[in-house]
């Protein structure tokens, strides 16, 4: 068994170099490199990265650089060579063979026949369609519920930085809970959330949105001037994130990555959430900090 430190200190290392990762898609990345970036071997180094990330670095890698490419494809007018080039691909033929492994169709198809706000709007990372690998560790099995429609006053979060909305959330919730206390709404709040309804396909994007809300019992009365939605009812699988609120997108990683293509599940048309225990963001030793919650029908 794993002591916490260890685990901490594994998710730091990985943090570090896909951070790293996502800065470098346009350049060639050699494994050693990231090994010695994360201070391990590469046979080591493999191992904790699949473990923590549910993908090995060579899959997060051409994933990543395959969703860059996307975005390049709808939001630039350039050539899919100039395409293939700003991913490091040195050939046109092998960046179209890795983009139709991805995405099923080719470069041009996938421009053709899609718009940017549906890519926005693909609320989970895309999973290659190809064989199945096997983890070597298992992926934590989420629990299953119905849960009933969702009543969620919110205020809009915009922009992340290191792939991350954690730099713009706080304000977000601060301005939130002050309009609660403002209101004196504290007694109708059940827990707060952070709804995505759309992703981040540029690493520091400042254009992105989210939303940071706070759970409302469901009378019918209004909460004028605030934005109220109501998340509909179905069924979602719920993981939990234990640490530090640096590390989710770890977590979020493991669950699309790694559960969902074994699971035999479909993603519903709903957004996925974040309900918190905290919104303090915290680095100290591992405790439960947050329900992820994936759609499923």
């Amino acid at each position: 068994m794993r002591s916490t430190d260890t685990i901490i200190d594994h998710r730091e290392r990985i943090l570090r170099v896909t951070n790293h990762l996502n800065r470098q898609l346009d350049k060639k990345i050699r494994l050693d490199q990231l090994a010695k970036l994360a201070c391990c071997s590469p046979f080591h180094f493999i191992r904790v990265f699949e473990s923590i990330m549910g993908e090995t670095p060579q899959q997060y890698i051409i994933r990543k650089r395959m969703e860059r490419a996307g975005f390049n494809l709808l939001k630039h007018d350039w050539s899919v060579t100039d395409v293939a080039f700003s991913v490091s691909y040195e050939t046109p033929s092998s960046f179209c063979k890795s983009f139709k492994n991805t995405f099923r169709i080719s470069p041009r198809q996938f421009r053709d026949t899609t718009s940017e706000k549906e890519y926005y709007k693909s609320h989970h990372p895309f999973r290659f369609f190809g064989k199945e690998h096997k983890c070597s560790r298992p992926v934590s099995m989420p629990a299953i519920k119905y849960l009933p429609p969702i009543k969620v006053i919110c205020v809009q979060n915009k922009g992340t930085k290191d792939g991350s909305f954690l730099a713009t959330a706080p304000a977000s919730f601060r301005q939130l809970e002050k309009e609660i206390v403002r209101r004196n709404l504290e007694d109708r709040v059940h827990g707060q959330v952070s709804i995505y309804p759309y992703r981040s396909l540029t690493f520091d994007d400042k254009q992105v949105v989210n939303y940071v809300g706070a759970i409302v019992d469901s009378k019918n009365e209004s909460f004028s001037g605030m934005k109220c939605t109501t998340l509909p009812s179905g069924r979602y699988a719920i993981f939990n994130h234990f640490g530090s609120y640096r590390f989710i997108v770890q977590t979020w990683n493991q669950a699309y990555m790694n559960w969902l293509p074994k699971s035999g599940k479909q993603l519903r048309d709903a957004p996925p959430l974040e309900i918190h225990m905290s919104t303090r963001v915290h680095t100290g030793s591992l405790q439960l900090q947050a329900y992820l919650m994936i759609p499923i029908c």
